[in-house]
């Protein structure tokens, strides 16, 4: 997940893209999992990538030694369970994409909220990742979207979203017809268009939720994880993932990290 910086008026919500614990925790979640150009450049491969990231700056460190990171294997079916909140009644999201290098993203500037647990998260910005990052028993789906949401105390708290592999997707085409092919130029507005997120999901969507990190530098902690639990329909096309792919980097995933002795519960409708 990643996490930037995304401004807006208060109260401010996530910049997960988080993609930190917050913008206030790491200056940038980038994208809204990569981290903000004032931090040294990290990639998804070679000298730059996961396994070094924790290296390459103090700030990174918790990408080395954190106890509680993200991406995890999840369990198919946990032993806990809890009652599922209400769909998010998000807002369809007007399409203004950025492509930073790390990911496809596009910032939310409508009103969108999730409330989870008596708490409100505003939705701050949707990005992707292929392949997936979480694995659920072991298995890797071709695409993760992030949703990156923060509190007004600034909690962070990603939805992911799990895409196979089969028909091609109506509701993101937009997203990935008019996504730069460059990374690094300024974010590309199409007018009168949104993007109706809420209709990814299930109708009574059921979730694996954990607590965990940024998946991107600086690997913040204190992420609410909320992974939606895929169905049949959850699908992208073999070109809409190919498009991700040659816009980015060949892969834009962070391997599984331990679980160690958190506690996955799956809430349920």
């Amino acid at each position: 997940m990643e996490c930037r910086c995304v401004p807006r008026a208060l109260p401010l919500v996530i910049a997960v893209a988080l993609p930190q614990l917050g913008c206030a925790a790491a200056a940038a979640h980038a994208p809204t999992t990569a981290a903000s150009d004032a931090h040294p450049h990290w990639s998804y491969s070679g000298d730059e990538g996961p396994p070094r990231w924790g290296d390459l700056d103090p700030s990174y460190a918790l990408c080395k030694a954190g106890l509680a990171q993200s991406p995890v294997d999840l369990p198919i079916a946990p032993p806990r369970r809890e009652p599922a909140p209400a769909k998010p009644p998000w807002d369809p999201v007007p399409l203004r994409i950025t492509n930073n290098g790390h990911t496809i993203q596009v910032d939310d500037t409508a009103s969108s909220a999730f409330v989870v647990d008596g708490t409100v998260y505003r939705l701050e910005q949707f990005h992707f990742h292929s392949p997936s990052e979480h694995t659920i028993g072991g298995r890797t789906y071709a695409v993760e979207m992030h949703l990156v949401h923060r509190s007004d105390h600034g909690k962070a708290l990603v939805v992911a979203i799990l895409f196979g592999a089969g028909a091609g997707n109506t509701i993101l085409a937009p997203v990935l017809e008019a996504a730069p092919a460059q990374a690094g130029g300024p974010p590309v507005s199409v007018p009168g268009t949104t993007i109706d997120v809420s209709a990814l999901m299930p109708s009574a969507p059921r979730f694996l939720r954990y607590e965990g990190s940024l998946t991107t530098p600086p690997c913040t902690e204190g992420v609410t994880w909320l992974v939606v639990e895929p169905d049949a329909r959850m699908q992208m096309s073999p070109d809409q993932i190919a498009m991700l792919h040659d816009r980015t980097q060949p892969t834009t995933n962070r391997p599984v990290q331990a679980m160690g002795p958190r506690e996955v519960v799956e809430m349920v409708p």
